[in-house]
């Protein structure tokens, strides 16, 4: 590091530097140029002689006094010396002589005057040359500085762009390298999940398929089983009906003659030929209308107004224990009207236990014929 490095400050910020360097290079200007006034006022003559005011009245003389404002001017050329005033005829010798004498002291003079005039201007021109070189060469320097930071901004900010350039090309290599990465991965986890899909896929279309014939031939099974056993049990149901409706007849047949023989005798009669059935027959207190009665205090059905001649009967066997307790209700024939026959069902089964026969003895089941306008 130079002193003048070292004095200016190149550690600071730009502003301040520049600032410290310019005020050096004025100071040691104004120094020069102060230097330069000063020799030449030194070396002026002490006492010029009214002949170098009486020759230059009309040039420069007062303005040489401060050359640092003046602009280099052409030296002036010598001004050519008046011509000799004819000279009266002199009396003597001596007279001529003194008179040859003067004119020379008057010549020696001026051309020393012009001479230190001349001098003057050139140490002006000098100064003030030295001072344009010194601008000259503070703007120079300037100039050299402000390129020398000019270029080392941009040496600066097109290695910045560089380095910004590689990094973000080398961020986004590594971007795509990592993305086609994942994309391999992926597209591998896919095709493998793919193939065990497909290895799974066809390993429970087999299964289904084996399943499926499986249970195609159980229920071709199954169902031939299922022909063959509803064939059977209707078989064995309609012969089974058919002798339950035989042996109920009779039941039915021999119960009608047993409540009729019951109620006969009950009344007190030998013998008679009115129907004693659940309806009542004949006699107020006839089994039937107890029965009946029974039964009608658990129907709860609304009757509708009756149209016609039509009266809806439902008929149920009622199974007994010996106690008169109702065992089942079983319905032998519909009125045609479900909740009718819903109804008398609750009724025979809320009429638990029956009447007591005349005879004291319970049968074993009773057939109700219960109609719904009775």
């Amino acid at each position: 590091m130079t002193l003048f490095d070292r004095y200016t400050g190149t550690d600071s910020s730009d502003d301040t530097r520049d600032t410290k360097r310019g005020l050096l290079f004025s100071l040691v200007a104004h120094g020069l140029l102060l230097l330069l006034m000063v020799v030449g006022f030194a070396t002026a003559p002490d006492n010029p002689g009214p002949v170098q005011v009486e020759l230059w009245a009309q040039g420069t003389v007062a303005d040489a006094a401060t050359p640092q404002d003046q602009p280099k001017e052409k030296q002036p050329d010598p001004q050519p010396e008046p011509d000799p005033k004819p000279t009266p005829p002199e009396p003597d010798d001596s007279a001529r002589q003194a008179a040859q004498a003067e004119a020379q002291r008057q010549a020696q003079l001026a051309a020393q005057a012009q001479a230190q005039l001349a001098e003057a201007q050139a140490r002006a021109a000098a100064a003030a040359q030295a001072k344009a070189d010194a601008e000259i060469a503070l703007a120079k320097e300037r100039k050299a500085r402000e390129d020398m930071e000019r270029r080392l901004a941009e040496q600066a900010a097109q290695e910045k762009a560089q380095k910004e350039a590689a990094e973000k090309a080398a961020a986004e290599k590594a971007a795509k390298e990592k993305a086609a990465a994942e994309k391999a991965a992926a597209e591998k986890a896919a095709a493998e999940k793919a193939a065990a899909e497909k290895v799974a896929a066809e390993k429970a279309a087999a299964e289904k398929a084996a399943a499926e014939k499986v249970a195609a031939e159980k229920a071709a099974a199954d169902k031939a089983a299922k022909e063959k056993a509803a064939a059977e049990k209707a078989a064995a149901e309609k012969a089974a009906r058919a002798k339950a409706e035989k042996e109920a007849e009779a039941k039915r047949q021999a119960l009608r003659a047993a409540m009729r023989g019951d109620a006969l005798e009950a009344a007190g009669i030998p013998s008679g030929g009115a129907d004693r059935n659940q309806r009542g027959g004949g006699g107020n207190d006839g089994y039937g209308a107890k029965v009946r009665a029974c039964v009608k205090r658990g129907v709860v059905y609304n009757v509708p107004p009756r149209n016609g001649s039509a009266n809806p009967t439902a008929s149920f066997r009622t199974r007994l224990r010996s106690n008169g307790q109702v065992q089942s209700v079983d319905l032998t024939r519909s009125s045609g009207n479900p909740r009718f026959d819903d109804a008398v069902q609750k009724g025979i089964l809320a009429c638990s236990p029956f009447p007591k026969p005349p005879g004291g003895k319970y049968p074993s089941y009773i057939d109700v014929d219960y109609r719904m306008y009775d």
